[in-house]
């Protein structure tokens, strides 16, 4: 886990005379989730907007002046043994006082925004920290855009308040993942694990091996699998790996249609509809291959050898065991709907990355087919 700074993070801890935590304080702003370049920023937008509409009316004053306020008020949240406290500087917007009485424990929840996949390089992200009641509703108590930060402030405040609190485990993990991404691997592990369980395993096999034998592939794990002392085959289905292969045939074949057959109706050449064909063929292209390709995937003892049909150009490659240096999963740099895809990548020994498996959403299910293909051919860690 990072280390984080509490005082840059607006969070004080005030100790006794033998240095024992007896308050935490939560120093929030408006707009602190920004910084204070883009608070000074909006604040002087509001004010100059402010001053023109007063221009023309004074009944827009005092809603301007209550979302000034709101800018500029700084709210304090104390964290005692007995109670939450929660103080504004600006009196108006009072104050509240929660008893622990009923506390029984405190929960991240990770909020997406559901526009974040408009550019992949976003990340609307907010992770916000609630007190969990035994007989009423939770309360919001902190939020920041650092999973981190917003983690330990869960198991600081539960120490202090002494709540022993089991959902802690692995809580961190969770929510750096999307919603979608923990739904695939709640699914996967349901799946293997069921699978597991009707199925008798020999008595000598290995315990690193999950010995994957899938018929059928799924969202959570587009694969499918069989093994055996010689050969593990994988292949992996295109079109359970995302969602955007219908949408980009249709794309495709709405661009193709115009730059190819709306110029046999036309009597002139028109330059915009040949740039049409030339931008909608290769998509058209793209969008058949993620719904139809799939990828052959066989590892004996010695080699690997990969190909895909059935469009592709490229041939059949192959990977010889003594040139491999590593199996690792890494992250594609694609995200669909905000959630991140993943590779598997074989690095030899020349300093070459092979993509043996690309853009799967799953990361546990590539890790653990990553090791399955380390554990066939005896490579070593």
């Amino acid at each position: 886990m990072e280390k984080v700074d509490f005082a840059t993070n607006g969070i004080e801890e005030v100790k006794n005379a033998h240095g024992e935590i007896e308050e935490l304080r939560f120093k929030i702003k408006f707009l602190s989730l920004f910084g204070s370049i883009v608070k000074k920023f909006f604040l002087f937008i509001v004010i100059f907007i402010a001053i023109i509409f007063s221009l023309f009316t004074l009944y827009s004053v005092p809603f301007f002046l209550l979302i000034i306020l709101a800018i500029i008020n700084k709210k304090t949240i104390v964290v005692s043994k007995e109670k939450f406290l929660i103080k504004n500087t600006i009196p108006i917007f009072g104050s509240k006082k929660i008893s622990i009485l009923e506390l029984e424990r405190l929960a991240v929840k990770r909020v997406e925004n559901k526009y974040a996949n408009r550019s992949s390089s976003s990340t609307a992200v907010i992770f916000e920290l609630y007190a969990v009641f035994k007989n009423k509703p939770a309360k919001k108590i902190f939020s920041s855009m650092n999973p981190f930060l917003v983690d330990e402030m869960d198991s600081k405040i539960e120490s202090l308040l002494n709540i022993q609190d089991s959902t802690n485990k692995g809580q961190l993990d969770k929510i750096s993942k999307t919603h979608y991404q923990n739904k695939l691997e709640t699914e996967y592990i349901n799946s293997t694990q069921n699978k597991a369980s009707n199925e008798q395993k020999p008595i000598n096999q290995p315990t690193e091996s999950k010995n994957f034998n899938i018929d059928k592939p799924s969202k959570s794990f587009p694969f499918t699998v069989s093994t055996n002392l010689i050969n593990l085959k994988i292949v992996h289905f295109y079109n359970y790996s995302g969602k955007s292969g219908g949408i980009t045939f249709l794309v495709g074949l709405v661009f193709t249609f115009i730059g190819i057959y709306l110029p046999i109706y036309e009597k002139e050449e028109n330059p915009f509809l040949i740039i049409c064909a030339l931008i909608g063929a290769p998509i058209l292209v793209l969008g058949v291959s993620n719904i139809f390709n799939k990828r052959f995937i066989t590892v004996s003892k010695k080699k690997i050898n990969y190909y895909t049909k059935p469009i592709s150009i490229r041939k059949e490659k192959e990977i010889l065991k003594s040139q491999i240096k590593n199996i690792e999963v890494f992250f594609s740099g694609q995200r669909i709907n905000g959630v991140p895809s993943y590779n598997i990548f074989v690095e030899t020994k020349d300093g070459k990355n092979h993509k043996l498996i690309k853009h799967v959403f799953n990361e546990l299910a590539l890790k653990d087919l990553a090791a399955e293909i380390y554990h066939h051919m005896d490579l070593k860690s």
